[in-house]
């Protein structure tokens, strides 16, 4: 039969694991904190750029709405495929511009 070994951790072991889990939790405050304020700026940066994004979007779909209108004016006289596919075009697109809307709408509560 084998018998097993038992070994005890020597004491400058535990004062060493002991020193490292009382130390090292004190040196990662700074990091924690540091973490912390990038993220509070990322979020603020975030808002920031996401509602520019949101108002090229709206002015994109503005002048698209725009442009198709006065195409549609122009065709419509000539009962085309071409214009019930560009009148169709630009319900959709009016449809997105008030999505847009609705979602600003609701971002801002």
């Amino acid at each position: 039969m084998v018998r097993s070994i038992k070994t005890r951790p020597t004491p400058i072991l535990k004062t060493t694991f002991l020193l490292f889990f009382i130390l090292v939790p004190l040196w990662s405050f700074g990091q924690i904190e540091e973490l912390i304020r990038e993220t509070q700026e990322f979020k603020n940066d975030s808002e920031t750029l996401s509602t520019e994004i949101i108002g090229i979007i709206k002015i994109i779909a503005g002048v698209a709405i725009a442009i198709s209108g006065l195409t549609y004016l122009y065709f419509r006289d000539q009962q085309s495929d071409l214009t019930n596919k560009l009148g169709k075009a630009i319900i959709g697109i009016a449809i997105f511009f008030a999505l847009i809307a609705v979602g600003e709408g609701i971002a801002s509560l």
